[in-house]
């Protein structure tokens, strides 16, 4: 561990056996148990609303959570001479959810329906510190990602020299735009607004990046770490981008995708405007959306080729993808 870990360490009553790294952090086995070591980006406001809704779950035991530990002076965050905020976290033990695992994802879906259950009215807040807790409506995401799709394709279009990416998006470009203006004049005139609001006034609490990699399953514990993305919004978030991922693994399972949301329904039902936000949300072409900003905000002098395979495999999807939401709408 370098000189920078070891004292922010100083600053916890942990006797420490042995480090290693993980995760994008460092793990360390301590006799009070596994951590995690790890700069801290996210907001100090926030932190003690996170911190809240993990004792929640633990509280109600519907999984094991990564809570911070706080250091000898009381505070989550702990910083050293070097002025770099640290963290240090309780870290749960097992692998990560198993993508084709079909017992693991039917765990991770009724544990998610356990975690909404619990996640509501948990904070309690009220004016701006309700609003700045508040996710982004989907509509006005929508719009932005349109419009970033329509800015990519004027800029490929623009192009001399074009790319295998760069001449496969500018081929389906048009398609890709009226399938995202499609889905959000559906998400305009549905009962999306009210899901908004139900969840503004009820304070529902999303994940906010429910995925496999954010899954710990240890023969029968589940834990559920990295809540810095929790806010208030549409639960139905969590759960679509959950089964976006698996689904694009899974080649859009249809028999999968129906028991993972009967897993979640054995915990929390989902009403027919729920059932069909989440189609909405499965149709529009994230996915092409993804690899375009991707592509825009980087260096384009130099496209992986893994980029144009991502593109393909979306494509070569399509079919089946579609034919999932169709059922899933009736």
């Amino acid at each position: 561990m370098n000189d920078k870990g070891l004292q922010i360490l100083e600053q916890y009553d942990i006797r420490l056996l042995r480090s290693f790294g993980g995760r994008g952090a460092v793990m360390l086995e301590t006799e009070q148990g596994l951590k995690l070591l790890k700069q801290f980006a996210g907001s100090k406001t926030k932190l003690p609303y996170e911190q809240c809704l993990l004792a929640r779950l633990e509280e109600e035991k519907v999984c094991h959570t990564d809570q911070a530990v706080p250091n000898r002076q009381g505070e989550l965050v702990s910083v050293g001479d070097y002025e770099t905020p640290y963290l240090l976290k309780d870290w749960p033990s097992g692998k990560e959810c198993d993508t084709k695992s079909e017992e693991d994802l039917l765990k991770s879906m009724r544990t998610l329906g356990c975690i909404h259950r619990v996640a509501r009215d948990v904070w309690k807040v009220s004016g701006k510190e309700h609003n700045r807790l508040l996710g982004t409506d989907r509509r006005e995401e929508f719009e932005k990602h349109n419009r970033e799709l329509k800015r990519v394709q004027n800029f490929v279009r623009a192009k001399h020299k074009k790319c295998n990416f760069e001449l496969l998006y500018l081929k389906y470009a048009e398609k890709f735009m009226k399938e995202g203006q499609y889905a959000l004049e559906r998400l305009q005139e549905s009962a999306y607004a009210s899901l908004y609001q139900k969840a503004w006034q009820q304070e529902h609490i999303c994940h906010g990046e429910y995925i496999h990699h954010n899954i710990l399953i240890n023969r029968q514990d589940i834990a559920v770490v990295n809540f810095q993305h929790c806010e208030i919004n549409v639960q139905v978030n969590d759960i679509c981008l959950f089964l976006r991922k698996i689904m694009e693994k899974q080649n859009w399972n249809e028999t999968l995708a129906g028991r993972m949301l009967e897993a979640y329904e054995r915990e929390l039902s989902l009403s027919g405007e729920e059932l069909s936000y989440l189609a909405l949300c499965l149709y529009y072409p994230e996915k092409v959306w993804k690899l375009a900003h991707h592509y825009y905000h980087t260096n384009k002098a130099w496209i992986p080729e893994k980029s144009t395979q991502k593109l393909e495999v979306f494509l070569d999807q399509e079919e089946g993808r579609k034919r999932l939401l169709k059922n899933l709408l009736h």
